[in-house]
């Protein structure tokens, strides 16, 4: 349930984002009142929508403390840092 219910959801917002490029495109195109505003909605849920997701993955990670595309610290990160604190705890004594 949990697979498809993020599917669904990354399904989703990949659509907006090439909803909101298309119209973008299409928009500047075109010529029609208030097309300043709309074009510039626009191009602001082109530039939000992601990362909005990101953070979205990224506040997931933390919670459930979880690594994911989002994280900020690989398991090579984490095996570096493990041996960065063995060589600073050899160095100490």
């Amino acid at each position: 349930m949990k697979k498809n219910f993020k599917r669904i959801l990354a399904l989703i917002t990949v659509i907006l984002i090439i909803c909101f490029i298309l119209a973008t495109f299409v928009i500047a195109f075109l010529d029609f009142p208030n097309k300043n505003t709309v074009f510039f909605s626009c191009m602001i849920g082109t530039i939000v929508l992601p990362i909005m997701a990101w953070i979205i993955m990224w506040m997931y990670s933390v919670v459930t403390n979880r690594k994911n595309i989002a994280s900020f610290r690989s398991e090579e990160m984490e095996e570096t840092m493990q041996k960065a604190e063995e060589i600073k705890s050899r160095l100490e004594q």
